[in-house]
Formats: structure tokens, sequence, C-alpha cells
């Protein structure tokens, strides 16, 4: 029988981090994971550093694909998690010119992830040469090989654990994979996706090439990673304030206008906790 154990997160330990907060709000904040009072500051330019395990890789190939005007399928999952990254793969990639489509295959009839079915339902419909995973694949081994049988390339964008050797992909973009250093392992699947475009578009813009501004996106961002109850640390925290705050300004997409309209919420004021649960 499994036991439950109920963990408390400790006491505060660095008071001397929180010099201009009461300390009863201190308190609070470190109970919440707050390790200082310039974590209070949800600025973008506090995200951390782009350093994922195999980003460059993805990234590399991906400009290739649309410079070559290579079709790309982007194979995503039913979740909120796996909707936006969907979406977000798709208008960021459509802004730079791609020849882009989508799959989200029914999991019920597929299978969960990458699978070989999956793999043979993409080339049957839309005969691609790069295959992008969002918010799946980092199991897919059998999957991968089917994609590459077939004549795709494959790069997996994911965020789930994982304890074995990674598919045999070109590129394999995932926190939470063997030998990523990168801090946090929170990003959920819509914010691998983002990291990953993120510097493809900064690439494309030092080269003088078609890109996209991603940052106008992230109310998908904020939507997928606090649907997917994905750990808010200071990373994510940032992601989603800077998310939460272009729905209340009505910059984001009509149909995340729409969800908050049948739900009774006035966009201009909510908050984080009205885009979950």
């Amino acid at each position: 029988m499994t036991k439950i154990q109920i963990k408390q997160r400790p006491l505060l330990t660095r008071p001397e981090q929180f010099q201009g907060v009461p300390p009863f709000i201190a308190e609070i904040l470190a109970r919440r994971g707050v390790q200082s009072e310039q974590e209070l500051e949800l600025k973008l330019k506090n995200l951390l550093a782009p350093e994922l395990k195999g980003l460059d890789a993805a990234v590399a190939l991906m400009d290739q694909a649309i410079d070559e005007q290579k079709k790309i399928v982007i194979v995503g999952d039913y979740d909120a998690d796996g909707a936006t990254s969907t979406a977000l793969m798709m208008l960021v990639l459509r802004d730079m010119g791609a020849q882009v489509d989508y799959l989200v295959p029914d999991r019920f009839k597929y299978g969960y992830g990458l699978t070989p079915a999956i793999a043979e339902l993409a080339h049957h419909t839309y005969q691609p040469d790069l295959l992008i995973t969002v918010d799946n694949g980092i199991s897919s081994h059998a999957g991968v090989d089917a994609a590459h049988a077939l004549g795709m390339q494959v790069i997996i964008t994911d965020h789930h654990l994982t304890t074995k050797e990674t598919p045999l992909a070109e590129a394999v973009v995932n926190p939470n994979q063997l030998g990523c250093e990168f801090p946090s392992k929170a990003l959920a699947g819509v914010g691998v996706a983002f990291y990953v475009l993120a510097n493809l578009a900064s690439l494309r813009n030092r080269q003088g090439k078609s890109t996209s501004k991603v940052t106008q996106y992230l109310d998908l961002v904020a939507l997928g990673t606090y649907a997917d109850v994905a750990v808010l640390d200071y990373n994510n925290r940032i992601l989603v304030d800077a998310g939460v705050k272009r729905i209340q300004q009505h910059q984001c997409r009509v149909g995340i206008l729409a969800l908050l309209d049948i739900a009774g919420r006035e966009a201009t004021s909510i908050r984080a906790q009205d885009l979950g649960f």
C-alpha cells in the first residue's frame, strides 16, 4: 500500500533576503517557494537563460526547414498544455513563413505520444519532411523509429519525466531528460515550446530572416502552464504573469476571450487562478 506523506515547506531561513517585506509576508512567500525579495520582480529579462540540452540542434533544424520550405507537422496532445503548445508552434512558425500543419491524434485510437500509428497518420496526411512533437514524445522510441523509416526527421519537445535514454531523434528538448542542466524542471510543454521558438526567432532576427515576436503569444504560455498545474517556480511565475497581463489588456487570442466570456470572467480583472484549478 502506498504511504502518503505530508511535507511541509521549510520556514524562512534567510530573512536578510526579504529586507523590504513585512516578516509575516516574507514567511508566507518562503512557504510558497519564493527565495528572495528579488523574485517578486516578474520581468521577462529575468527568465532563465536558454541553456537547454538539444536546443541548438532543434533550432538549427527548424531554421533550415523554414528556409528550404520543407513540410513540417506538429504532433500535439489533447489537454490544455498540448493544445496551447500546438497553437504556439503553429502561430510562430507561420509568422516565419513555414509550411506547417498539425495533428492532435485521438488518444484512444492511436495511443499517447508519438506512436508508430501516429507517424503513419502524419505521413499519410501531410507527407512531412520534419515532425515536431509538443508536450509528448520523450518515451516514443518506436514512434521515432517509424517516422525515420517513413523519411521524416524528428524533433521532440516535451517536459515529462524520464529515467531512460531518449529516443534517437534529430533533437530532443526536455529539461527533465538525462544530462540537461537547465535549472528549472518545472516548465510545462508550452514553456519548452516557448524557449525553442524564442531562440529560433532570435536566430532568424540576427540573420535578417522572416521571424516572429514570440512574446505576443504569452497568453497561450500562461494558459497552458497554469492549466497543466505546473509548479509555479520563479521562471514559471514570470511566464504566467506576463501572459495574464496580455489577457488583461485584451492582447490575446480571441478564443481565450471567448472562454472567459463563457466562464463569466472579465478579462481586465482576471488572475492566474481563473485559468485553471
